[in-house]
This record gives C-alpha cells, sequence and structure tokens, in this order.
C-alpha cells in the first residue's frame, strides 16, 4: 500500500486536493461514494428537469393570461401545463431511483471489479491520503459527483461514467494536443487505459492546466505508468494513442503484470 503525505491545493482551474473528513462524509452520506457519483447522470433527472419546467411554464402562463381569461381558463392553462408536467417528474424520479439501485451491476459490468471489492474501493476513500481531483473548478453537488479520486490502491476518473480501475493496472495516462480525429485533424485529449480490458479512459478537449496536474499526481502514486503520447524504449519508437496494444505489450514485459 502507498503512503503519500503531499498537500495539494486548488489554485486557478487545477483541482487536485485532500479532501477534509466533512467532506468525505457528505460524499458517502449513504455508505457508498460510488454510489453518490453514480447518481450524478441518469435519463430519469431529465425527465423530472423537463416536467418541473412545464410545471413553471404552466404557473407563468397562468398569471399571463389572468388579466385577459380570468380565473377560471388561468386554471385551465396552468392545469393543462402542470399535469403532464408532474407525470414527468414522478416518471423521471422512479427512473432515477431504478437507476441508482443499479449502481453495484453497473460498476462490476464496466470495471471487471467484483461486489466486495468496490466495497473496499469505498473503506479506501474514507481513509486518509485520498485525493481528489477535477477538471474543472465547479462546487456544487454535481460537480463534486463527477469527480476523480485516487486511493491507495484504486482510482475513478473524472466524469459521469464508472469508470474506476486498479491503480496498479493503469499503464499509461497522458495529455496530448496530438489525438489524431476521423477528419485528418487534431484534437486535445486527456487518455488512460489499463493492462487489461476492451475499454479505457478518454476526455476530448479538456482544460490543459488541469489535465497535465492530474497526470502528475497519478505518476506520483504509480511511478510505473507512461505519461507521454510519444516515447521510445530500447531503440523503438511508442504512439500510446495508436499503438496501444503495442505499449500494453511493453508494460506487461518490462513490469510482468497481466
Amino acid at each position: 500500500m502507498r503512503q503519500n503525505n503531499k498537500t495539494y491545493t486548488k489554485k486557478g482551474d487545477i483541482m487536485v486536493f485532500e479532501p477534509d473528513e466533512r467532506l468525505k462524509q457528505k460524499m458517502a452520506k449513504d455508505g457508498s461514494v460510488l454510489q453518490y457519483m453514480y447518481s450524478v447522470a441518469g435519463a430519469g433527472k431529465g425527465l423530472a428537469a423537463m416536467g418541473g419546467m412545464l410545471v413553471g411554464i404552466g404557473i407563468l402562463l397562468a398569471a399571463a393570461l389572468y388579466n385577459v381569461t380570468g380565473p377560471e381558463g388561468a386554471i385551465k392553462t396552468a392545469v393543462g401545463a402542470a399535469v403532464p408536467g408532474v407525470l414527468l417528474i414522478i416518471l423521471g424520479i422512479f427512473m432515477q431511483q431504478k437507476r441508482e439501485k443499479a449502481w453495484i451491476a453497473a460498476y462490476v459490468k464496466l470495471s471487471g471489479m467484483k461486489e466486495q471489492e468496490l466495497h473496499q474501493v469505498d473503506q479506501e476513500f474514507k481513509q486518509p491520503g485520498t485525493v481528489l481531483f477535477a477538471l474543472d473548478k465547479g462546487k456544487d453537488s454535481n460537480s463534486l459527483k463527477k469527480m476523480g479520486f485516487i486511493t491507495a490502491n484504486y482510482i475513478k476518473f473524472p466524469g459521469t461514467s464508472p469508470c474506476i480501475f486498479r491503480l496498479d493496472d493503469i499503464v499509461a495516462c497522458f495529455y496530448t494536443k496530438k489525438m489524431l480525429c476521423d477528419d485528418g485533424g487534431y484534437d486535445r485529449a486527456l487518455i488512460a487505459y489499463p493492462v487489461q480490458g476492451e475499454w479505457g479512459f478518454k476526455m476530448t478537449s479538456p482544460p490543459e492546466k488541469a489535465s497535465l496536474e492530474i497526470v502528475k499526481v497519478i505518476k506520483e502514486h504509480n511511478p510505473k505508468i507512461i505519461t507521454d503520447h510519444h516515447f521510445a524504449y530500447e531503440g523503438k519508437e511508442y504512439d500510446a494513442v495508436r499503438g496501444a496494444d503495442d505499449v500494453i505489450a511493453l508494460h506487461k514485459r518490462v513490469y510482468g503484470k497481466g
């Protein structure tokens, strides 16, 4: 288990820091930080928000038409918009609750970890040395749920997808300005992938300073991680984007992982 005594600070658009106990408790208020973060997304939230907008529109229309149609007409207008709005809110809440109850299955499917190991991630999150990191400066609950974190043995990347890995399994994590796109142009990207599995993490057009700081802190927790898009080893040139399979094979050869 790694020990990391460095203190991180929030500077400008860079968000890398060690959370205090109060923040940890907030993010794991139901017993699981993974469950808390999984609740950030879902179609149910969109439906509920749409329903709330319809109710609000109905109220505004009723107020605007009160002097024209009278109380009866205003009430009919409000009800006409509010009823479908309320139904959408109820449906949205039901769908969101159903989705959030399936958080374990979602993490198991995407990470390949068993439920017991996910609970281990939650336990490690509560321990000293946990580091939170983000690509933006948001301070609301949704921003907290989109953050990434590093514990002694695990890493969750930022965003709405349950993208979590064992820290020792990460082969490469780097920021690049030269990710080749389908149209032949280039884009900026923050990319990471593990030694096994068919998927990794990729965020296009992220803020550069925050991305570089995130790569730096991940490297501090696992020095074996490759942090360059292009590099050379034993006279051979490697491209960590287009030649990921070669990079993974090299990592396995050097470190005996996989």
